[in-house]
């Protein structure tokens, strides 16, 4: 069975899901060997991201309007927030051609009613696909002078 074939088929086998996993760990042992780190990192970010993909319940689909994602488009979607990963590293990540991955945004930038990565991930957030960022909110600091003279 092909890699596309695969990773696009309604049900994993545990069969398919260790071929995938093995698969996954040689190009992140390769990336290390090559000293690569960067993509290194890529690959483990989404062989996570595959990780969660492959052991959730695949009767619950994702739905944007009334319309379900497949388990390609949400992938696709979960990696489009790490915007250091360009669609080529996207598609290695997840193990297929340049040409499927745009063929995946496409259609799930449709769905989503998105005409762009960023207008995508937004309204993936408002639908509640992917989490919103952390907002950190920095503490006053204190002026030292003020806290000396008071003292």
């Amino acid at each position: 069975m092909g890699s596309e074939q695969m990773l696009t088929a309604d049900v994993l086998t545990d069969e398919d899901v260790s071929e995938s996993v093995n698969r996954r760990l040689e190009m992140i042992e390769m990336a290390l060997h090559d000293g690569d780190l960067v993509a290194a990192q890529h690959h483990l970010r989404s062989t996570r991201l595959w990780l969660v993909d492959a052991a959730g319940d695949s009767t619950s689909p994702s739905m944007v309007g009334g319309v379900a994602l497949t388990g390609q488009e949400m992938a696709s979607l979960r990696l489009l927030p790490d915007g250091s990963m360009s669609q080529k590293d996207m598609a290695r990540a997840m193990g297929v051609t340049r040409n499927t991955l745009k063929t995946h945004l496409k259609s799930l930038y449709l769905k989503l009613g998105a005409h762009c990565r960023a207008e995508a991930i937004d309204r993936a957030r408002e639908n509640g696909l992917l989490r919103r960022p952390l907002t950190i909110v920095p503490r006053p600091a204190l002026n030292r002078v003020d806290s000396v003279l008071s003292a």
